[in-house]
C-alpha cells in the first residue's frame, strides 16, 4: 500500500483506516510504503504493520532513459517483498502503477487529486508525463472517490478500468477522539468567551485550499457582528501562502486581529471540531474532502465552496450554504446569514446527521475496498496469462492477499 506521505492530510489517514480495518478483518496483510515520513507511521506500526519508508526513485529524474533505469533497480526491491497486489494511493504514486506493470502485479489507483490531468505531471518533464499518463491504462482498478473528480479524468478510461467509491468516515475512531473534550472544556482550553460564535476552517494552509477568503471576508462583516465571533484557521504549516495570509490578519484593524487565531497542524483536531459553531471551507479544488465529512459527524452547519465532490457531500440550505471561490463579499454574506439567525443554525446542525447518514459508510467503503483487492488478486490469471501463456491455478478463496 503505496502513500504519498505518513503525515496527518486526508490520502494518508484514508489509506491508514482502509488498511487497519482490512487487516483486522484478515482481508489483507499490508506493507506500507511512502517516499515521506510522519505521524502516521508510529500508529502503523502500533498495529504490527510494517512500514517502509525510501527516497523517491524519482528524485531529479526527467527524462526517459534514466526513469526506466531508476525504476528498474527500484522494482527489484519490491518484488523481494512478494506482493500479491499493489494499493497506489494519490496521482503523486504513478510511478508504483509503473512498477507493478514491470512486475506483472495486479494493481488498484486510488485517485484524489481534481487538478487538469493535462499539467498535473508537468512539473516531471515531457517524457516523464507522458509516461504517467500511460500509467492510466494498467490498473485492475482505478477509484476515484467522487463523481465529478472521475468525469474529469474520463478521457483517460481508455481501459474502461474507472470506478467511483465514496469516502467513509470511521464514527467509532471519531467517537473516541471528540470523547476526550466536551464542548465547555474545548471553548475553556480555546479561551473562547462564552457568546461567542466559533467559525473553524480546517485543513492544510495552501493555496489550493483558498484561507484568505475568510481572512478577506471579515472586512465585510458589520463591526456588531464581528465582536460575536472567534475564527480559528488550523492546519498551518510553512509556505509562502500561509506567509500572506498571516500578513492578511496583521493588515486588518486590531480588533479584528484578535478575533482570528492560526494554528499549526495538529493531530488533536478533536479539541476545534468541539468548541466550534460553523464550520467554513474554502477549498477551490477538492474531491471528496474528509474535513466535511468530519464536521458533519460534529452536527456543525456548513459554509462551503460548491467545487467537485463538495456538491455530493453537502445539501445546500438543509446543512449548509455554498460561496462562490474567490468571492470573500459573498462568503461574508453567507457567514451573516448563519451568524445573524441561530435558528437556521441549529436547524442546519441537527441536519447535519442525516445528511451524514445518507453517504457512505464507512463499513461499506472498506468493504468495497477489500472486494476491489481480492478481485485485483484474481486478476492474476490474465496477468499470467499475457505473461506465459500459463494461468495461475489453486487460488483459494481465503488467500489472505499481500
Amino acid at each position: 500500500m503505496c502513500s504519498n506521505s505518513l503525515d496527518l492530510t486526508g490520502a494518508p489517514l484514508h489509506q491508514l483506516e482502509i488498511a487497519i480495518k482490512l487487516a483486522k478483518d484478515g482481508i489483507v496483510e499490508p506493507i506500507i510504503f511512502s517516499v515521506n515520513d510522519g505521524e502516521l507511521r508510529e500508529i502503523y506500526q502500533q498495529q504490527n504493520i510494517q512500514v517502509i519508508v525510501k527516497d523517491n526513485p524519482l528524485e531529479h529524474i526527467y527524462q526517459r532513459d534514466p526513469y526506466d533505469a531508476a525504476l528498474s533497480t527500484f522494482a527489484q526491491e519490491i518484488k523481494s517483498l512478494n506482493i500479491d497486489v499493489m494499493y497506489i494511493n494519490t496521482l503523486e504514486n504513478f510511478f508504483m502503477v509503473d512498477v507493478a506493470q514491470m512486475l506483472n502485479i495486479p494493481s488498484v489507483w486510488n485517485v484524489h487529486e481534481s487538478q487538469p490531468w493535462q499539467t498535473y505531471f508537468n512539473r516531471f518533464g515531457t517524457e516523464i508525463a507522458t509516461r504517467a499518463l500511460e500509467c492510466f491504462r494498467y490498473p485492475y482498478r482505478i477509484i476515484f472517490v467522487s463523481d465529478a473528480t472521475r468525469n474529469k479524468y474520463l478521457p483517460l478510461n481508455s481501459n474502461h478500468n474507472f470506478t467511483v467509491v465514496h469516502n467513509g468516515l470511521d464514527l467509532d475512531l471519531l467517537k473516541k477522539a471528540s470523547g476526550k473534550w466536551s464542548k465547555q472544556e474545548a471553548r475553556s482550553a480555546l479561551e473562547v468567551k462564552k457568546d461567542e460564535i466559533v467559525i473553524l476552517l480546517l485543513g492544510t494552509v495552501c493555496e489550493r485550499k483558498g484561507q484568505q477568503d475568510l481572512v478577506k471576508a471579515l472586512s465585510f462583516i458589520p463591526e456588531k457582528e464581528i465582536e460575536k465571533i472567534k475564527c480559528f484557521i488550523v492546519g498551518d504549516r510553512p509556505n509562502l501562502y500561509s506567509l500572506k495570509l498571516h500578513e492578511l490578519v496583521k493588515n486588518l484593524p486590531e480588533e479584528v486581529q484578535q478575533k482570528v487565531e492560526i494554528v499549526g497542524e495538529t493531530p488533536d483536531t478533536a479539541k476545534y471540531y468541539q468548541a466550534a459553531d460553523i464550520f467554513v471551507c474554502t477549498s477551490r479544488i477538492e474531491s471528496f474532502p474528509r474535513v466535511i465529512l468530519e464536521a458533519m459527524a460534529y452536527n456543525l452547519p456548513i459554509v462551503t465552496t460548491p467545487v467537485f465532490g463538495i456538491v455530493e457531500q453537502v445539501k445546500p440550505n438543509i446543512n449548509g450554504l455554498f460561496y462562490t471561490p474567490e468571492n470573500p463579499e459573498e462568503l461574508a454574506n453567507v457567514l451573516m446569514s448563519l451568524l445573524i439567525d441561530e435558528e437556521l443554525r441549529q436547524r442546519f446542525a441537527n441536519n447535519a446527521k442525516y445528511v451524514l447518514e445518507s453517504l457512505n459508510t464507512f463499513a461499506e467503503m472498506t468493504e468495497t475496498y477489500g472486494q476491489i483487492f481480492q478481485e485485483a488478486y484474481f486478476s492474476l490469471d490474465k496477468l499470467a496469462q499475457k505473461d506465459d501463456g500459463t494461468a495461475h491455478t489453486d487460488l483459494g478463496t481465503d488467500t489472505r492477499i499481500n
